[in-house]
């Protein structure tokens, strides 16, 4: 006889048959070490005080609001542009 699982099932179910454990946090190993490094420093950075993060919000929509207005300036003179092309008489 060389073979047989005959008591196997029984015996892996008596404790019960459990899940792996996920693990809490990502390994990092195999991964870029230049991004990894930078991930690091990039999360660091993030902390800041309630004063420092409404300074950053307030230059956030001043960032905001100028790229706002160059993308209207922008769209004009698009259209414009367009407005030109259409007013030239096709060769």
């Amino acid at each position: 006889k060389n073979h047989t699982g005959n008591n196997q099932v029984y015996k892996n179910h008596r404790n019960g048959i459990k899940k792996t454990r996920r693990p809490k946090k990502m390994s990092m190993q195999g991964m870029n070490c230049k991004f990894v490094r930078n991930q690091a420093f990039a999360k660091r950075g993030m902390n800041c005080t309630p004063e420092e993060k409404e300074q950053r919000l307030a230059a956030q929509k001043e960032a905001q609001k100028k790229m706002e207005e160059k993308k209207v300036v922008e769209r004009a003179s698009r259209l414009k542009e367009l407005e030109e092309e259409k007013a030239k008489p096709k060769k």
